[in-house]
């Protein structure tokens, strides 16, 4: 057993080792919780969402009324509202979407964002919630391609992609494509009318739009992988909620209606 001084020499020494490990930064482990994007979100009473708009018919811009509408818009909108928050919508590049999520510039990206590896190693994709199909498009009158059965077949011509899409990826993966890289969608479109592109890569949804405006074909199709919304990992209550709301939207059939309101 110690004596008296001697537990009093062992107190201090430890209060002066404590001070010492709050100086220095160690010793003693931190007590905090990193906040759940859930409790800020729901604090701030709005959840900021980044998008890339003139990707129909998922996130359009209406300049008349400056606002967004589109498919994926619409379904980000039902859940805010299942968090009871407004959104607070950033319409920005592609490309820029995933590291503006990384830093918190933005807590969600809603831009018809297919769920891939690489994504999925640095942000938490949500429930998937639409399934469609990347296409080859030319000129309509251009037959050369007709017989197109891969992407090899693009080997030695110019293709357009939107930066930092799986279209991007998986032309710039076939050595001898030409890619070229567009952040705007319909300037793509127009390189492609004008005979500065051979081809593009794209979304089959946005084609039918294009389509009205320009005159090209589809002749060769790829199933994509699954669509989902991302956010940043660690925010199980916030993940568990927009699941939530995605999975009660198909329940009710809100989102099947929504499907066929923008695709038909």
């Amino acid at each position: 057993m110690e004596s008296g001084s001697g537990k009093t020499m062992v107190v201090a020494m430890l209060v002066v080792g404590l001070v010492i490990g709050f100086g220095m930064g160690y010793l003693i482990p931190s007590l905090a919780t990193p906040a759940d994007d859930y409790d800020v979100i729901i604090a701030r009473g709005s959840i900021i969402v980044g998008t890339n708009s003139g990707w129909p018919p998922f996130e359009m811009f209406n300049t008349t009324s400056q606002t967004l509408y589109g498919f994926d818009i619409d379904l980000a909108e039902l859940v805010a509202d299942y968090l009871g928050v407004t959104i607070d919508w950033v319409d920005m590049d592609f490309d820029g979407l995933i590291g503006a999520c990384q830093i918190g510039t933005i807590d969600m990206i809603a831009s018809a964002t297919f769920i891939t590896a690489a994504r999925a190693a640095v942000l938490e994709p949500l429930a998937w919630y639409i399934r469609t199909n990347e296409v080859i498009v030319v000129r309509g009158n251009d037959t050369s391609l007709d017989s197109m059965t891969s992407l090899d077949d693009l080997i030695g011509l110019d293709v357009g992609v939107q930066t930092g899409t799986t279209e991007d990826e998986g032309a710039s993966a076939v050595s001898g494509i030409t890619v070229h890289r567009y952040p705007i969608v319909q300037t793509m479109f127009e390189d492609l009318a004008s005979g500065t592109l051979d081809a593009i890569f794209v979304d089959e949804p946005i084609v039918g739009l294009y389509g009205e405006t320009y005159d090209v074909k589809i002749v060769f199709t790829l199933t994509a992988p699954p669509t989902a919304f991302y956010i940043r990992y660690g925010s199980p209550r916030l993940s568990g909620a927009i699941n939530s709301a995605i999975a009660e939207g198909f329940a009710d059939g809100t989102i099947d209606t929504l499907i066929a309101t923008w695709f038909g």
